[in-house]
């Protein structure tokens, strides 16, 4: 399938993930693109903590040598300030998101409060009944919207943030060799954007073996105007130089120490890499207008050579 059909289909056609009934029909459109491929797919369902996901496999997990992960999940829209993710550092992305996440919550308590000392004290049902009512309205408005909205709307565009990886998964399925098919298993992964339901499932479905297996995460991969980094851990570096090596217009190399990928699906599997785009700002790398209505770049050449690079490493 042409990279750019993949793209449309998936982050115009099945644009948000974000409540139950879009991410199944997702996940069964997935499931029938890879099963297109020669990939055996199942769905995986599990819970944690009160909280139940859907991890769709593609090829045998048991014996894959390498995992290619990305969460398909789509985030929450963000009401306030840009906020600027950060794919090789959770704590960083804990900050950056208390703004935005709580920005309707910080209104309405500021409403909030000016009705109950400025409006309050004149509440009169027989001398100011229309303004008495329609002020207590908004009181019990301000209170109770905000806090519905926070986590509860989802974001609309999501081509990068978490469409591109999906996109990358299935472009690179469709490139394999009848062997590399054979060691190589895809996993889009549920709940990424928040509680990493999915990678507990993941965990969980191959216990005594995930911490053995290669696993490339994939996590913002389509916009050009970012720069290709691969983020390792403290005993994985070896695999990012393999895995640098294969990308045509050259990749950077990160490590990411233990602390800042709390709060991240890379923190689950020792034996990992993280591939993403970022831009570079300071000494951080960070994807833009993710959770917002401006996340629209998905550049098929980028979902191209990346997939490229990936049928090289699984060589």
């Amino acid at each position: 399938m042409n990279t750019q059909d993949i793209i449309i289909k998936y982050a115009l056609g099945i644009p948000a993930r974000f409540k139950r009934l879009q991410k199944n029909f997702f996940v069964n459109e997935m499931g029938k693109d890879f099963q297109a491929q020669g990939f055996q797919v199942k769905a995986i369902k599990g819970k944690h903590k009160k909280t139940e996901g859907i991890n769709l496999v593609a090829g045998d997990l048991n014996k894959a040598r390498y995992l290619i992960v990305s969460n398909y999940d789509t985030p929450s829209h963000n009401f306030g300030n840009p906020m600027k993710y950060y794919p090789f550092n959770g704590a960083a992305n804990y900050a950056s998101s208390f703004l935005p996440t709580y920005t309707p919550v910080i209104i309405g308590l500021a409403f909030a409060l000016y009705i109950t000392f400025m409006q309050v004290p004149h509440f009169d049902l027989e001398t100011n009944k229309l303004a008495t009512i329609l002020w207590g309205a908004g009181l019990f408005i301000s209170l109770i919207l905000p806090a519905f909205m926070i986590g509860s709307v989802a974001n609309k565009m999501n081509f990068n943030r978490n469409t591109s990886g999906c996109v990358a998964a299935l472009k690179t399925a469709e490139l394999l060799s009848d062997e590399q098919k054979k060691h190589v298993a895809f996993v889009l992964t549920d709940h990424g954007c928040q509680k990493h339901v999915g990678d507990y499932i993941l965990r969980n479905e191959i216990p005594d073996s995930i911490d053995h297996k290669t696993v490339i995460m994939l996590d913002c991969v389509g916009d050009k105007a970012g720069k290709w980094v691969v983020g390792f851990k403290k005993d994985t570096q070896s695999i990012a130089d393999q895995m640098a090596a294969g990308f045509k217009t050259g990749a950077e190399k990160v490590r990411c120490p233990k602390v800042d990928l709390r709060y991240t699906s890379f923190s689950f599997y020792p034996k990992s890499i993280l591939i993403s785009r970022p831009e570079k700002s300071g000494d951080s790398y960070i994807v833009k207008n993710t959770a917002t209505n401006k996340d629209i770049n998905c550049d098929p050449q980028m979902i191209d050579e990346l997939a490229e690079a990936l049928v090289a490493f699984c060589k």
